[in-house]
């Protein structure tokens, strides 16, 4: 469901359950949680949206951050009446999630960080930043043959080639300034809010992939280590896009945290 009146693209299943909000990476869209919503939307109100400068949503202010892309998920909420919510937010959409429990603290109920980044050494900042530069002068298809290589297995590319063929051609279509703006802070804001992680006070749960190379592993520990009582979780030969390359067991880990923060009397009345 979306209003179209509302300028950001959603869909939302509705229902009295406790919401769910998913925030995809960059280049994505809320298409790439179609197993995710499946697995969730049994006993959760899942909701899901394009974030600024993807999709159907509006493209960002130039000068746009990540508190810009934190307000827009406030703002659907709004929309929708949604008072508190838990977040799974996906590589750049687990930046944004951070964003969001730091300037929303008391909209949160639980979080969830899926192949996000944190503390990248400067020598891998300095690559991301060049892959930032190749997208300012050739667009949105210039290294996403590469993004692709690094997402997925070459078993998975090679049973998927359709899915592989239309994920080339959306990441090609993408807005180019929105693009280009989003990028740009996942390069370069893996260490927001850092020195504030310790305020986030809800139930966390920090993922990522055995062999995801830009989300590692040691990423992982680290970011969960400086949230209190967060919770580390590696998925065992899974690359960056988990939730799609391995929808099963990234939606067993996803309801079995879910599943601990639903059973509490205060977040279950919360559902709107």
């Amino acid at each position: 469901m979306r209003a179209d009146t509302f300028p950001t693209a959603y869909e939302d299943t509705g229902g009295n359950k406790p919401p769910v909000i998913l925030i995809h990476g960059v280049g994505l869209s809320q298409a790439m949680w179609i197993a995710q919503k499946t697995a969730l939307a049994q006993d959760y109100r899942v909701i899901t949206l394009d974030m600024l400068g993807h999709g159907g949503s509006p493209a960002p202010a130039t000068d746009a951050g990540l508190d810009d892309y934190a307000d827009q998920v406030a703002g659907l909420m709004d929309h929708l009446a949604v008072d508190k919510a838990i977040l799974i937010g996906f590589s750049m959409g687990a930046l944004v999630a951070r964003a969001f429990a730091l300037r929303f603290p008391a909209r949160l109920s639980g979080l969830v960080l899926l192949n996000g980044v944190f503390n990248r050494s400067e020598a891998v900042r300095a690559t991301i930043l060049g892959r930032v530069d190749e997208v300012r002068l050739a667009g949105p298809a210039a290294n996403s043959d590469a993004a692709i290589e690094r997402w997925f297995t070459p078993e998975f590319r090679a049973a998927q080639p359709g899915y592989i063929a239309d994920l080339r051609a959306h990441m090609a279509g993408n807005d180019h300034h929105g693009y280009l703006t989003s990028y740009g802070l996942f390069a370069s804001q893996d260490n927001f809010g850092a020195d504030r992680l310790g305020e986030i006070a809800v139930p966390t749960l920090v993922a990522t992939g055995e062999f995801d190379v830009g989300s590692t592993p040691e990423m992982t520990r680290e970011l969960a280590a400086r949230i209190r009582g967060a919770k580390a979780e590696v998925i065992a030969d899974a690359r960056h896009m988990m939730p799609v390359e391995m929808p099963e067991e990234t939606n067993a880990l996803l309801l079995g945290f879910l599943d601990t923060i639903a059973q509490s009397p205060i977040t279950a009345g919360e559902a709107s």
